[in-house]
């Protein structure tokens, strides 16, 4: 419903007076939720916006560990960096919600959990828009709990512009950066490049063990994008993107100390798109793809690579005062690179439309609805559609309610229906929920509700090699839960601080919980001001107890962060940061590691 905003206030000015009691939403834009640019204040989602001030002063190196910051997004992981991950919104697998970098499709179709979350890296990245809630009246499938958009950073600054970054830490963690960019008249390029090494350490670790007595799994990532830019007139823009992700990870494969297994993953995205923007109205013409490779030292029956093709066209038409209508046609394919060449299309047509009631009862009412219609080659049609009210009162100033009811529609991946261990009987999910909040001054409470039909999980058939199959769980599954926070600030002590706690209610019709979803979460996070061009932060974050596989259980823990990073001039700066300072022994998933405390010191240098 609003965003985290607060570290917006304190990052633009750490030599000046920093707090405030508001900002203005609708300086803040955001484009996910209609597919198009609006202000954050006219728009009834649930919406959470992490912004690249917020990012650098968290210290987070992977977006799993910064979006599991946010209120109702848990993290699992299988080790360290670069080993499987798994981010669930609200208790819903990442599969099924929509990734998007600079809206092109992220989602692995080849894979077993969705995006690959885990080669996921944060330098780059401007803004991530989190849209919570089924968005499939918009977006179509995958969207069933959320869309997370991550937004790179573009040309901004006239003429030529640089920096560059580089840290060093524990497991002999090394990372460099660039970013890089160039802006004339009519022509824009920007041209960014990030690596990453690690030793690292086990990723399986028998529970109460030293994670010091096995063999270390070692990570290496190579991501780079260039974007190129063109305003053929001042209404015309035509816009080409590449962006690369090259990594290879150790990892073990049920023995601890295996040295031998490793994949190799290369992840491109490709992009072309044109805009013309005539006053408020726009037209978007666009075509992308997203293109999977994995490859498996030792298991070539693993092996798969596949992509999703997408073209579309999007036009949004501003009409009377505060009216605006946005429709789009889409047509995708998706295909898997197996010995039979699966594939499947999906075409799809959407309308939107959101308007304002101003002078209801005391304040603005903005009313939003949505419906799409999607095609599929192998399964059934599909209406999904969205419904939002919110409502901002004048005479209760800072008072503002919303309401949002959708429902959606998750189809199988191809890794769910052609692998070695798939299942083409699968039938697709379907998702009704809803969603109701109110914010007041900072504070915010969001109930939510979601119903999931034929969810598709991975059931184990053989205890004693861990295989199986993907099945539709017959029944109707529930997840439902309550959000806080709050944010503020105590100006006479130059210090911020934040508050979420998440209550998460996760199980199939017959009341069996749904695996690693922890019913209570928090995050506390606090940041000093009071040195001048000096900043000291801490997270702190909270999970608690959770089931896991084979009537295995998860004890809750808790993990410290600290941060410190000093201006020396505008150009240069220093940080360093300690992960889980307290040194807590933890698992996210029974049998994998989590890191021990660890140490990294880092500069940044902006060259123009």
């Amino acid at each position: 419903m609003q965003t985290n905003i607060f570290p917006v206030i304190i990052a633009s000015a750490l030599t000046t007076q920093v707090f405030a009691s508001s900002i203005e939403l609708d300086k803040i834009t955001i484009s996910t939720p209609t597919k198009f640019s609006q202000s954050l204040q006219d728009t009834t989602a649930n919406v959470k916006v992490l912004t690249a001030a917020e990012i650098k002063e968290r210290g987070f190196k992977l977006v799993t560990k910064a979006l599991s910051s946010i209120s109702g997004l848990n993290l699992s992981r299988q080790g360290g960096l670069g080993q499987a991950s798994s981010l669930k919104l609200r208790g819903f697998e990442s599969k099924r919600v929509l990734v998007l970098i600079d809206g092109v499709r992220y989602n692995n179709p080849t894979g077993r959990s969705g995006a690959e979350f885990s080669h996921l890296l944060i330098e780059n990245i401007e803004k991530i828009e989190v849209i919570k809630g089924p968005q499939s009246g918009i977006w179509g499938a995958d969207a069933s709990a959320g869309v997370i958009n991550i937004i790179t950073k573009k040309a901004k600054e006239a003429g030529f512009s640089a920096s560059i970054n580089g840290e060093y830490g524990s497991f002999d963690t090394r990372t460099y950066g660039l970013n890089s960019s160039y802006t004339a008249d009519k022509f824009d390029v920007a041209l960014n490049a990030l690596r990453v090494t690690t030793d690292g350490y086990s990723a399986l670790v028998p529970k109460d063990a030293n994670l010091k007595d096995f063999e270390d799994d070692g990570y290496e990532n190579n991501s780079a994008d260039i974007r190129l830019g063109f305003n053929a007139s001042t209404k015309d823009r035509v816009e080409v993107f590449y962006n690369i992700i090259d990594s290879k990870s150790q990892f073990d494969n049920r023995n601890p100390n295996d040295a031998n297994s490793s994949v190799d993953s290369k992840q491109h995205f490709y992009g072309l798109n044109y805009v013309r923007t005539e006053g408020e109205n726009q037209t978007k013409i666009y075509a992308n793809r997203s293109n999977f490779e994995r490859y498996y030292f030792q298991d070539a029956a693993r092996n798969y690579s596949g992509y999703v093709d997408e073209i579309g066209l999007n036009f949004k038409v501003e009409y009377k005062k505060d009216g605006q209508v946005s429709a789009g046609i889409d047509y995708k394919n998706f295909k898997l690179d197996n010995k039979n060449r699966e594939d499947y299309a999906n075409s799809g047509v959407f309308v939107s439309n959101s308007n304002k009631t101003p002078g209801f009862r005391s304040g603005t009412t903005i009313f939003s609805q949505s419906i799409r219609y999607d095609k599929f080659e192998k399964f059934d049609n599909k209406f999904t559609y969205k419904l939002g009210l919110k409502h901002i009162h004048e005479s209760v100033e800072g008072l503002v309610g919303s309401v949002n009811y959708a429902t959606a529609y998750n189809i199988p991946s191809l890794y769910q229906l052609y692998s070695h261990v798939g299942n083409e009987d699968l039938n697709p999910e379907e998702t009704k929920g809803f969603d109701v909040g109110v914010n007041y001054k900072g504070f915010e409470i969001t109930y939510f509700n979601n119903k999931v039909k034929n969810m598709i999980e991975y059931v184990i058939e053989n205890p004693m090699t861990f295989m199986g199959k993907f099945y539709n769980i017959s029944n109707e599954s529930s997840l439902s839960g309550v959000e806080l926070s709050y944010e503020n600030g105590i100006k006479d002590f130059d210090l911020a601080y934040g508050l979420n706690y998440t209550y998460l209610k996760a199980e199939d019709k017959d009341g069996k919980k749904l695996l690693r979803r922890p019913k209570n979460s928090a995050n506390i996070s606090l940041d000093y001001y009071g040195l001048s061009d000096a900043h000291f932060g801490t997270l702190i974050q909270y999970v608690g107890k959770r089931d896991d596989s084979r009537n295995r259980k998860l004890d809750s823990y808790i993990v410290v962060d600290f941060i410190a990073d000093y201006d020396i001039n505008s150009q240069f700066s220093l940080y360093g940061k300690i992960d889980n300072i307290l040194d807590e022994e933890y698992q996210e998933i029974s049998g994998y590691s989590t890191s021990p405390r660890a140490f990294y010191a880092g500069f940044r240098y902006k060259i123009k």
